[in-house]
């Protein structure tokens, strides 16, 4: 379960504020103005246009926390829900000053935001059901630059109003008045509109059934509720229909595709736990042996992850271990770690006579085949010979292992590097050797935990990674592990994770008694 951020959470707050604070404006408003001074019908604009902005309050929170499911398609119905939220302020404003000679400048300063709504939530509509449509042929593409250009045209010509009058003026009683060319500023909403259904018809085979209806709703109501008040004057609930109608679109678009992607989201729980069941996970991974111990975990910033660990036996005296990082996240990442730990097992138990240089060099080749994503793969193998304690290693374009020397502290090991497997077809890659004495404890990990981030942006680093593994240098590989995961965690506190955190620690013990 995904939860909200700290931003996300201060946004809820700051805008539930915002908004709840100009219902209560519009409220007092009436009560300053006076209700027995305000026509009975006027009274009832205003208490609807105040129920359509608590409406749109609530949808508003509602949309935040669903966007942590349902991504970018919230974008443009937020968008849509504040410019429909700005119609119903500026429409209960506009009826509180009518008629008020003191106020006619505020009559004409909320009637031009009012004019603005429209447009913006027109267009904003149509973003909103291109979003649905999943693609980006050329006559979307015409369309969406159409679009824009008449949006940008509509609102020149409210600000033009300024000087001309075309669309409306206010008397010096303060009194809202429409000029006969009131009309001609809805000419971009109604060409939208028929241009955004009209896509929808022709794309139909990539929309839904209650898709295709609920879109024809949103463009069709505010039209039938005009026809039906057109002969009661003074009668204004077309921003209240279009909030009341965007709360349908939300729950019918968003919680149906909520229910899909909540389908999703079992598979992809499925994937994280076959994912997590292929890398070993049982400590100690062989009790029998005495030389050395070894533990390793691997925490994905998505369900499923691009970093992977693993150890086997190679014969009864060589320990093979592995760390990788796949570049990119989520599910491609993540079946390229499977793919890339699979080939790097294989080699390395059915090449037994092979260092880690030459196992890297077949696998390097066996992965760039059919890469077509262009993926890459960050290795760090070593193999410990377990009577001697040498162990010989490639890097390829990882993280540089720490070790700690008996009685000593951590250290950070500056060994040779090569590039990452699966760049380039027909690499060679460069091998050391160490050797491990008995005490000694090697500790390997991916970038996840060096660029750890905390909310100021700052980076956990090798720094603090040395730190957290010189707390306690001499214990055993799990209270090692412990003790990095607990330091990073103080460290990033709220801030989200944004990369795989993985690391496996090895201490060896060599063949005489622990």
């Amino acid at each position: 379960m995904e939860f909200l951020t700290k931003k996300q959470i201060n946004r809820a707050y700051s805008v539930s504020v915002f908004y709840i604070c100009m219902v209560f404006v519009c409220a007092q408003l009436i009560f300053v103005r006076g209700i027995n001074n305000l026509k009975p019908i006027y009274v009832f604009n205003i208490s609807g246009d105040i129920f359509g902005m608590l409406m749109g309050a609530v949808l508003f929170i509602c949309c935040l926390i669903d966007v942590q499911k349902t991504g970018a398609n919230l974008k443009w119905l937020f968008y849509l829900l504040n410019a429909a939220f700005l119609g119903l302020f500026t429409d209960a404003i506009a009826w509180l000053v009518d008629g008020v000679p003191e106020l006619a400048l505020v009559n004409y300063i909320d009637n031009l935001f009012y004019y603005l709504c429209a447009p913006l939530e027109i267009y904003c509509f149509w973003k909103y059901t291109k979003s649905f449509l999943e693609t980006d042929n050329q006559l979307i593409k015409t369309l969406d630059k159409a679009q824009l250009i008449g949006l940008a045209a509509a609102i020149l010509m409210r600000f033009v109003n300024i000087f001309t009058n075309i669309y409306y003026y206010v008397t010096p009683e303060g009194v809202y008045t429409r000029s006969p060319f009131y009309l001609v500023s809805l000419i971009y909403v109604f060409a939208s509109t028929i241009a955004t259904l009209l896509v929808v018809i022709l794309e139909r085979k990539n929309l839904q059934k209650y898709q295709i209806v609920t879109f024809f709703m949103y463009a069709l109501a505010p039209l039938v509720v005009s026809v039906l008040t057109i002969r009661v004057y003074g009668l204004s609930i077309i921003s209240g229909v279009i909030m009341l109608v965007i709360l349908l679109m939300y729950c019918i678009l968003n919680v149906l595709q909520g229910r899909d992607k909540a389908f999703a989201d079992r598979d992809l729980s499925l994937a994280a736990a076959i994912q997590e069941h292929m890398l070993p996970r049982i400590f100690p991974p062989f009790p029998e042996r005495k030389e050395f111990d070894l533990y390793a975990s691997m925490t994905p910033a998505k369900e499923v992850g691009g970093d992977f660990y693993d150890f086997f036996m190679i014969d009864d005296n060589h320990l093979a271990v592995v760390i990788a990082d796949v570049s990119g996240k989520g599910v491609p990442a993540a079946l390229f770690m499977m793919v890339s730990r699979t080939i790097i097992k294989n080699q390395g138990l059915y090449s037994r006579k092979m260092n880690p240089s030459t196992i890297l060099q077949k696998v390097n080749n066996q992965l760039c085949e059919g890469n077509e994503l262009e993926l890459f793969v960050t290795t760090w193998i070593g193999i410990l010979d377990i009577a001697e304690g040498t162990v010989d290693y490639a890097n390829a374009g990882h993280e540089y292992p720490c070790l700690r020397k008996n009685g000593g502290d951590f250290e950070i090991i500056k060994e040779k590097h090569s590039p990452p497997l699966a760049a380039l077809e027909g690499l060679t890659f460069k091998g050391g050797q160490f050797k491990l004495a008995p005490g000694d404890t090697l500790f390997i990990y991916t970038d996840g935990v060096t660029e750890a981030t905390n909310i100021k942006h700052q980076l956990f680093g090798e720094e603090k990674l040395l730190g957290a593994l010189n707390k306690n240098p001499d214990a055993d590989p799990k209270t090692i592990d412990g003790n990095v995961r607990n330091s990073i965690t103080a460290f990033v506190k709220d801030a989200p994770q944004f990369d795989d955190i993985t690391m496996l620690c090895l201490k060896y013990y060599g063949t005489g008694e622990r």
